[in-house]
């Protein structure tokens, strides 16, 4: 893969739609931008807003808007022109004859995100999977025109040569990455009914991305995954153990940040990986209590929970970072969300509340049970301990009395059994 050039100079171009029916203010639309291309090592130059009332088929901005930007790139000496909006090729083709310089869009600025944080082959497949059904409609002929690219942002990944093969060799290539994307999928559902079948809880993190979600699993489970302040930090499925109270563990696993407008495909070729979160038990919805904009972006992680059918799936809304609050901003975001949870990931501020809370949430579907076991049936005791969470127990003169909590599933087992069953009530 190509290394993304450090200090290119970008000329970023905001597109705002009379059409586009959202409540983001320009402001923060462009501070989204600009951090999104400050984390791939670019230097941002200048920033451009163009408001239209519909998009120019050709251009996608106006002739004359074109030509202004040309000469702002001239005079600032540009190195790439990214647009925070989707090109078509015919309308990244004609601005780059107008600029002359490198011209991308914004699912090109978050592929080169993306494949910056790679790191596992899991991670590569999906990247050069979006990567190339990117770049698929935009082949002409024998090959995709970079020949004036130079390298850069934009043109991490399969690289040129691959690139200007022909389209049918892109095709097989992604026929390929889709099967082994199959054969991981496959790998992750044996997993996942060992899981089951060991009774294994799962609790998965979802949230916008650079909401604190690696450094919360890291102080969770007093681990070392890699934390940044950059965005998309975690593109690769990580999964951890952790300890709830009364000794009881369960399976903690992280996923990659969601983001305002994230392109579809991305989301399609992520799905061996973001299907992992319709097997959860629960969802920790992680916000970034410190962001201006946190209603925005717990909408968008609830929108795309929706396009995943997952609005119906338990969630813990937690928000982290409480340790950059006010105790004013504190005590507001306290009465708007007297259900959430708040935390300071770094700081270790209330994680012991957020394990109680996971630990109530994934109990729900347990039910307290007293069992007597006679010792003529003494194999039943492996099964209390392989698929429940065991209390207590207490030996007798001829049985064994075991207090615990049990799944339904688990429970219709044991009364097939010849044992003694009591539901009762710990609490």
């Amino acid at each position: 893969m190509y290394e993304t050039k450090k200090n290119e100079r970008a000329l970023l171009v905001v597109v705002k739609l009379d059409s586009e029916k959202d409540d983001w203010r320009i402001e923060d639309l462009v501070e989204e931008f600009r951090n999104l291309v400050l984390s791939i090592g670019i230097d941002v130059v200048d920033i451009e807003i163009v408001k239209r009332k519909e998009i120019n088929p050709a251009l996608y901005i106006g002739k004359g808007k074109a030509y202004e930007l040309a000469q702002l790139a001239q005079e600032k000496n540009v190195d790439v022109v990214i647009f925070n909006n989707d090109l078509k090729f015919s309308q990244q083709r004609n601005l780059e004859d107008i600029l002359e310089i490198k011209t991308i869009d914004r699912t090109q600025l978050i592929l080169d995100i993306f494949s910056n944080h790679a790191h596992t082959r899991a991670g590569a497949l999906q990247v050069e999977l979006a990567q190339l059904e990117y770049l698929l409609p935009r082949l002409k002929g024998k090959g995709i025109m970079l020949s004036r690219l130079g390298g850069g942002i934009g043109t991490r990944g399969p690289g040129e040569k691959k690139l200007e093969t022909d389209r049918r060799h892109i095709v097989e290539r992604i026929s390929k990455l889709k099967s082994e994307l199959d054969d991981l999928r496959k790998y992750r559902e044996i997993q996942r009914k060992k899981r089951e079948k060991e009774g294994i809880r799962v609790c998965s993190l979802v949230g916008y991305t650079n909401a604190g979600k690696s450094t919360l699993i890291n102080s969770l489970t007093n681990s070392a995954q890699k934390t940044s302040d950059s965005l998309f930090t975690t593109l690769d499925p990580l999964s951890r153990i952790i300890e709830l109270p009364d000794n009881f563990k369960v399976i903690i696993t992280d996923t990659v940040g969601f983001i305002y407008k994230l392109p579809p495909h991305l989301i399609e070729a992520f799905k061996a990986t973001l299907e992992e979160l319709n097997y959860a038990n629960v969802l920790i919805h992680v916000v970034d209590a410190s962001n201006k904009n946190l209603d925005k972006l717990i909408g968008v992680v609830n929108s795309i929970l929706k396009d995943l059918k997952l609005e119906n799936k338990p969630t813990i809304l937690v928000f982290n970072k409480i340790d950059k609050l006010e105790e004013f901003e504190y005590e507001r975001l306290k009465e708007l969300y007297p259900q959430a949870i708040f935390v300071s990931a770094l700081k270790k501020i209330n994680l012991e509340i957020l394990l109680s809370k996971i630990r109530e949430s994934i109990s729900l579907k347990l039910k307290d049970v007293l069992v007597r076991v006679p010792f003529s049936s003494m194999n039943v005791l492996d099964y209390l301990y392989n698929n429940s969470e065991v209390i207590k127990v207490e030996y007798g003169a001829e049985e064994v009395v075991v207090f615990l909590r049990i799944e339904d599933k688990h429970l219709a087992y044991l009364k097939n059994k010849i044992v003694y069953i009591e539901e009762i009530n710990f609490s």
